[in-house]
Parts: structure tokens; C-alpha cells; sequence
């Protein structure tokens, strides 16, 4: 490289870390809320010399703010909520289970409490685990992902998870939050 380049480089490096620290102090202010004597509310972003009950409020950019979850996924758990039954000392089958949920992005309630296996007995007649239950259709017992697969798109869930590049996988919902 030769130097002349070098050095453009290094200018055009320069810079845009300046703009980018001075458009950062530009997206973040304070603003001081208040009220006059006649009762008329001010905002600022100075306060006033003679107030006393003076408000602040630390206001960020303006940017909006989306779902954790794409669309198809969300509407997907709100026709057919998923629960996932898996209990301690099931091991690999249980831990496979959960990894492909999670690598689908598909929220679901773990069921893991001893009131849950009361439940999944009355269920499916049985405590094999793992068993995956998708809204109202019928528990699948043991996993067997192309199944699962087809019972998760049958449900609308979506076949990959378009945001596992940028966040982590859906973390499972507390049971007591889900439903059954």
C-alpha cells in the first residue's frame, strides 16, 4: 500500500470517528419540564434560573423500537402457544429439544415442576419426555425433528429464525406465564 493511500485511509478513519462521537451527543439530551405562575407547562432543554419544582427528563433518539420476535413468529404463538415438557435426568433427547426451539426461535413454556408431570400423566397416560405440545393439536412424545418440524410449520411458526443472526435464541416463557 503505498503511503499516500495509507494516509487517506487513516483521515477517512479519523473523521468518521469524530462524526460518530459528535452525532452520539446529538441523539441524547435532557429536557427540564416545569410550570409557570399561571399554571402553563414549559419544556426546555435549559433549566429556568427562578423554578423550583423543575422536572428532567434524559430523552434519546427518536428511533423505534421493534418486536423481539418477527411478526409470523408472534402470530404464530398467539394461535398456538407451545409448551415443552422435559423433566431432570432426561438428558440428550431433552437437550436436543430445546436447542432446536431455541435455534428456530419458537417461544415456548418449559414444563419441568412436579405439577407439570401430574399434568403431562393426564395428558399423554405417560411421563416420557421430552413432549412437545403446539396449541391444541395432538402432544408429540420423543423428539424426532422432522415431526416437530412439521408440526411447528403446520402451526405457522416460521421454518427458520430470520433474527437468530442478531440476538439470541427465544428464551423459554416461565410456565406460570404461559398457557397451558
Amino acid at each position: 500500500m503505498n503511503l499516500s493511500l495509507h494516509s487517506s485511509v487513516l483521515t477517512l478513519s479519523l473523521c468518521m470517528t469524530v462524526l460518530a462521537a459528535s452525532v452520539s451527543g446529538i441523539c441524547q439530551a435532557q429536557v427540564y419540564k416545569w410550570k409557570d405562575a399561571q399554571g402553563n407547562m414549559h419544556y426546555s432543554d435549559t433549566p429556568p434560573m427562578d423554578v423550583k419544582n423543575i422536572e428532567t427528563k434524559n430523552v434519546k433518539a427518536n428511533v423505534v423500537d421493534t418486536d423481539a420476535q418477527p411478526f409470523a413468529t408472534k402470530l404464530a404463538a398467539e394461535k398456538n402457544p407451545v409448551s415443552l415438557y422435559s423433566f431432570t435426568g432426561c438428558g440428550e433427547p431433552c437437550t436436543k429439544a430445546q436447542a432446536y426451539l431455541d435455534k428456530r426461535g419458537i417461544p415456548y413454556a418449559l414444563k419441568n415442576t412436579d405439577e407439570d408431570k401430574a399434568a403431562l400423566q393426564k395428558l399423554t397416560g405417560s411421563l416420557q419426555v421430552p413432549v412437545l405440545v403446539v396449541g391444541s393439536k395432538i402432544p408429540k412424545r420423543g423428539f424426532l425433528e422432522e415431526s416437530w418440524a412439521s408440526l411447528l410449520d403446520e402451526a405457522g411458526y416460521p421454518k427458520d429464525n430470520p433474527l437468530a443472526a442478531i440476538k439470541k435464541p427465544a428464551k423459554p416463557v416461565p410456565a406460570e406465564a404461559a398457557p397451558n
